[in-house]
């Protein structure tokens, strides 16, 4: 039942990345759906569940308040980094995450760029298993 869910992850990273280069304007809606999903994923399935807590908590968060999507997201990448690095031991996806989230803060006018080619690696990293 729950073989599925990983895949979906990673297809919709992928969606959701090339979405956001494609059309930046729809970043805020892209990056919450894409958070409230993999939170929801996350809970139903195998997985952390404190980072699906948090992916909920902040995807919900930009729904509410769209102006907080540079901090969010940023603490959302370096908060799950330094998770996956530590409980899940996933240290690829953990740096990844690190090295995004901390680019947001430091140049936050990245942001687009930054949040869509992370989703895309991730995407690829996690289909690429099942090739």
């Amino acid at each position: 039942m729950f073989g599925m869910i990983g895949p979906a992850m990673a297809a919709l990273a992928l969606i959701a990345g090339i979405i956001i280069l494609v059309r930046p304007r729809m970043m805020n809606l892209i990056v919450a759906i894409y958070l409230i999903v993999v939170g929801i994923l996350g809970l139903v399935g195998p997985g952390s569940t404190l980072i699906s807590i948090l992916a909920l908590a902040a995807g919900i968060l930009i729904l509410v308040a769209p102006g907080m999507l540079n901090f969010v997201v940023a603490v959302y990448l370096i908060v799950s980094g330094i998770l996956a690095l530590v409980v899940t031991g996933a240290a690829m996806q953990g740096i990844l995450a690190l090295v995004a989230g901390i680019l947001i803060l430091v140049w936050p006018r990245l942001l687009n760029y930054v949040v869509a080619i992370y989703l895309i690696v991730v995407g690829i990293m996690g289909l690429a298993g099942y090739f």
